[in-house]
């Protein structure tokens, strides 16, 4: 039991998140104050609570204030002495950028002809307005809703249906009395009375 505590312990983690260190997201940044936390966390406080007329952000632990460089939190210092307690695949620090309101990596993958690729995280609050504006969207009345192209389709479909599953039975009992329209008919026309022949 001992053992797995010195694992866990071993493994430094954000003291906001609670998630380890890594070498790309969660990149322990060092504040002014020495107080040590993941990228995306220094992001996220970054863009809801900086003081945008002085670049500086409180550090959430002791408030003294750190400026954040013209890169972003990106290029604040990396903490050396946390970074080297991570595995050692995760020893070399990736290059993230800030891109509006996200964090961005771009992955080089080892096959030949292969592109890399950009992995992006949301730090911002729109994120979170966007998400509460459309729960809060008032309901839409019938000619609303069928106005996008695949809600008219698909209603189209459904009333063809209704046609030709509901309706066409309920014309055959109107007209024959019987649900058996089809069949009557057939039954009539090979019934017919033929035409025979007589010799006088």
């Amino acid at each position: 039991m001992t053992n797995s505590k010195s694992q866990v312990s071993s493994h430094p983690e954000c003291s906001i998140c609670f998630n380890t260190y890594d070498n790309v997201f969660k990149t322990p940044k060092r504040l002014d104050c020495t107080h040590t936390f993941c990228l995306e966390c220094l992001s996220r406080i970054m863009t809801t609570s900086m003081d945008p007329q002085n670049s500086k952000i409180s550090c959430p632990f002791c408030r003294q204030p750190t400026t954040i460089p013209k890169k972003g939190p990106p290029a604040l210092t990396t903490s050396q002495e946390v970074l080297c307690r991570l595995p050692v695949h995760q020893q070399q620090e990736e290059q993230v950028w800030l891109d509006g309101e996200r964090l961005c990596y771009q992955r080089q993958i080892d096959i030949p002809g292969v592109p890399a690729f950009c992995i992006c995280v949301d730090i911002g609050a729109s994120g979170q307005s966007a998400v509460s504006s459309s729960q809060t969207r008032p309901r839409l009345g019938l000619l609303e809703r069928l106005m996008d192209w695949k809600r008219l389709l698909l209603f189209i479909f459904l009333m063809v249906l209704l046609l030709g599953i509901v309706l066409w039975p309920l014309q055959c009992i109107v007209t024959t009395g019987s649900m058996r329209c089809a069949s009557q008919n057939l039954q009539m026309s090979t019934t017919t009375p033929s035409t025979t022949t007589v010799n006088i």
